[in-house]
């Protein structure tokens, strides 16, 4: 028996393209290649100070190749433009992201998985220190959900293992992931930049009891030191992060809810003179989200989707006070043919940053085609 669920998992935790990975190492899975197109925008309200927003627009491009049984590629690119106004000073970037290649092989009746995947430097480097620096700063703020927040980075590969086994009822599967990231010149004016190198755990089991299905995503995740002209100057927090969900499917209506926690460890700021730490502060706080997922299909060809949430992120030890966000959306798809398929998406954010001195108001819309071959 193949364990494409569990492989898909696997894959669906620590790979590049896990918002992709639907089903992988599939028997006669046929060749695919999708288009999204993305528009964020978002807008800041402090309690003192003038209203900030920012738009971006993205349009991204992924592929599946089937190389042969067991053995399949991935890649992926997107380019993005964001307009901000912020202290009264609008800006403006636009650019390519980096592309990203992914192979993974199963082994074993599917019980084994070896992956390794690159990042090629394509994307937009050495930004201004001024507006586009700003820009970039923005979009790191945590409580804003964005599909592109860096443009281009420098040479990086990983490297991933794992392997899946059925325990009882339960379909088990862990796999460890090596991140390797080359350094890059982020900022005109800046030295090379060196982020630390990663390493992840990740296990996943799924059970079925009646007609509900229980999955469970558990990961830690590692971080090296990062280095600006081969000096220490931070080092990321370790993070847990886990995810349970329960699926109700059905033939016309079907049901999910979920529930993710990501709790986060200190982080380590060093003097880059001396390589003495300055401070060892949680700069994001732990985060804890729930939603619930109601679809249905509508006759063949058509699905619609609707779905609420709340995400609830803690205030940090820096400067990051508690954030709080409910969102809403709807969802359409269509299945045009056996190779071609379009779906639509509309979603709204409202709640407040900062331990409510800043309201916010987010809205998405985002439309994809997808052709397989």
């Amino acid at each position: 028996m193949r364990n494409k669920t569990i492989i898909a998992a696997i894959l669906a935790l620590a790979s590049l393209f896990a918002a992709e990975a639907s089903c992988q190492i599939a028997f006669n899975q046929p060749g695919s290649f999708a288009m999204r197109f993305n528009y964020s925008g978002w807008t800041l309200d402090p309690a003192s100070g003038p209203e900030e927003s920012i738009s971006q627009m993205t349009l991204g491009l992924s592929g599946f190749v089937p190389v042969r049984d067991n053995f399949e590629a991935r890649y992926q690119i997107v380019s993005g433009y964001n307009d901000l106004d912020m202290d009264g000073t609008r800006t403006d970037m636009s650019g390519l992201g980096d592309l990203r290649l992914q192979l993974a092989h199963s082994f074993s009746r599917d019980r084994l998985l070896l992956s390794a995947g690159l990042n090629l430097p394509t994307g937009k480097k050495e930004l201004d220190s001024g507006g586009e620096r700003r820009i970039i700063e923005f979009l790191s703020r945590d409580y804003l959900s964005l599909p592109l927040r860096r443009y281009g980075e420098g040479f990086g590969f990983n490297l991933q293992a794992g392997g899946a086994a059925e325990l009882g009822p339960f379909k088990c599967g862990m796999s460890g992931v090596y991140d390797y990231c080359g350094s890059y010149k982020p900022y005109e004016e800046s030295g090379d930049y060196d982020p630390g190198d990663a390493f992840s755990l990740n296990a996943t089991t799924a059970v079925t009891s009646g007609r509900i299905e229980y999955t469970g995503d558990f990961g830690f995740s590692f971080f090296g030191t990062d280095a600006l002209d081969n000096k220490n100057i931070y080092r990321q927090a370790p993070q847990f992060s886990a995810r349970l969900m329960a699926a109700l499917p059905g033939e016309r209506y079907g049901a999910t809810l979920g529930m993710r926690m990501i709790l986060r460890g200190r982080n380590r700021r060093y003097d880059p003179t001396d390589g003495v730490i300055d401070s060892q502060l949680k700069k994001y706080g732990d985060e804890f989200d729930v939603f619930l997922r109601v679809a249905r299909s509508l006759g063949t060809d058509w699905k619609i989707g609707g779905l609420i949430g709340t995400r609830q992120i803690l205030s940090g030890e820096e400067d990051l006070g508690k954030s709080s966000l409910l969102n809403f959306a709807l969802d359409l798809g269509r299945d045009l043919s056996r190779n071609l398929g379009l779906d639509a998406g509309v979603m709204y954010y409202t709640g407040s940053a900062d331990g409510g001195d800043v309201g916010i108001g987010g809205l998405q819309i985002s439309g994809g085609l997808r052709v397989s071959y």
